[in-house]
């Protein structure tokens, strides 16, 4: 090897372990309970956003050398080192975990998830736990889809009174992700090394261990439907979409791709699948009639944060015609991204980025969905917003002083400037969700 060469992977390594060692120092904050709340968000914010800069330029790196099995192995076992340091934290960014503790306790005691909303006195019978008290919208019923709700019953029988149960699912779940797309770069031929985008992501890490949102559980459910994509097996991308949309439905978005990927008779064949498997699970609920959906549609009609289009849109127009054209602007890209000649992952990442831009609702951790396709097929602007999104998190210091939950302009402006200039780039370049 020639000395320029050895210097190139000296780099390489040495970027690599530094990445490392970023996201392992950025985790033993998170999981510890230093200082003030605001002066631990804020330090975890900047540890955060600087980690992933690291393991951005190590993964350009690597892109021309694989790391080799050892090193694949070793980046697995740091995935969850980081991890498990994060279980230790008392200070959690946000509430939802306790609703899911709730709805695991109610489903449990035989009752119903959908039918009552956890300030209701007919449930004042059941078992009371020190973080009962903690539940978000108490009057309000429970959001989740069967899925979801079955884990949560799994992880309150594992840990009664404890939210550890429900992390523990959290790594079962990324870990069989973690192995699914592995196998699934080896047999595209694509860098292993990609596999840091979500290993090795802050971003999980920040929303999916403090305590946990519920979407890292659809994580290979999502894999699973990409890969039988792929090969076109209808049963299997109706079970594996359907799973998907049972823990959080915004894997609907990715229904045109499908379609259009599989043709008018498959398709017919996995929707009937997709049907058949959501009657399937949503059967033991159905006492609660309306009430399945009624959260959601709540959801749907008020929320609001983080929004980009739909933001602007709103201050021009009515509310609710602001978010018809915000909706209707999303289904045009959908339907545009499907029609032009590319490959099926351009697709579905497309079909992402359209998320994005016309949700009116945008959660950090809804960009968890991103993470297997842009492990398969890495989009410079995607990755950028996943790397900057961990600012929002400011506004829990907000909440947790005086129960605001405004987004400072600025945040506003720092995640969607150059999140909008890459995806002007990439399209005139061809990168990532516009290849093909």
């Amino acid at each position: 090897m020639s000395r320029a060469g050895r210097l190139s992977q000296i780099a390489r390594w040495a970027l690599l372990s530094g990445s490392g060692l970023c996201l392992l120092a950025t985790a033993l904050w998170l999981g510890q309970d230093q200082g003030n709340f605001a002066s631990w968000v804020w330090v975890s914010i900047a540890a955060a956003v600087g980690a992933s800069a690291l393991i951005m330029g190590s993964l350009r790196l690597w892109q021309t050398s694989e790391p080799g099995l050892i090193w694949v192995l070793v980046i697995l076992l740091a995935g969850v080192a980081f991890r498990l340091s994060l279980l230790p934290s008392t200070r959690y960014l946000s509430d939802d975990a306790y609703r899911y503790h709730w709805d695991g306790k109610v489903s449990l005691h035989g009752i119903n998830p959908y039918q009552y909303p956890p300030s209701h006195p007919v449930l004042g019978s059941l078992p009371a736990d020190d973080i009962d008290t903690r539940i978000n919208h108490p009057d309000v019923r429970t959001v989740y889809p069967p899925l979801a709700q079955i884990s949560f019953a799994c992880a309150y029988w594992l840990t009664p009174g404890s939210l550890r149960g429900f992390q523990y699912l959290l790594l079962l779940s990324e870990i069989l992700c973690w192995l699914l797309l592995w196998r699934e770069l080896r047999r595209r031929k694509l860098p292993q090394a990609n596999l840091l985008i979500l290993v090795w992501s802050p971003l999980i890490l920040f929303e999916t261990y403090l305590p946990g949102h519920v979407d890292a559980l659809a994580l290979p459910w999502l894999t699973l439907f990409i890969i039988a994509l792929g090969k076109k097996q209808c049963v299997r991308v109706g079970l594996f979409l359907a799973l998907a949309c049972l823990i959080k439905p915004l894997a609907l978005i990715f229904v045109p791709a499908a379609a259009w990927h599989l043709g008018l008779k498959p398709a017919l064949k996995t929707a009937a699948t997709f049907l058949a498997i959501c009657l399937l699970l949503y059967a033991p609920f159905l006492s609660a009639g309306f009430h399945l959906f009624s959260s959601m549609w709540l959801m749907g009609k008020f929320w609001s944060f983080n929004a980009s289009l739909a933001a602007i849109l709103e201050e021009i127009l009515p509310r609710d015609l602001a978010r018809a054209v915000a909706l209707l602007t999303l289904a045009g890209l959908l339907l545009a991204s499907v029609m032009r000649t590319r490959d099926l992952l351009s697709r579905l990442a497309l079909a992402m980025g359209a998320f994005v831009v016309c949700t009116t609702t945008l959660f950090p951790w809804y960009l968890i969905w991103m993470f297997p396709i842009l492990v398969l097929r890495p989009d410079p602007a995607l990755l950028l917003l996943s790397a900057l999104s961990p600012l929002t998190e400011i506004v829990s210091i907000g909440f947790r002083l005086d129960g605001s939950w405004d987004l400072p302009l600025w945040v506003r402006l720092t995640l969607y400037l150059p999140f909008f200039l890459l995806l002007a780039i990439a399209a005139k370049r061809r990168w990532g969700m516009f290849r093909g």
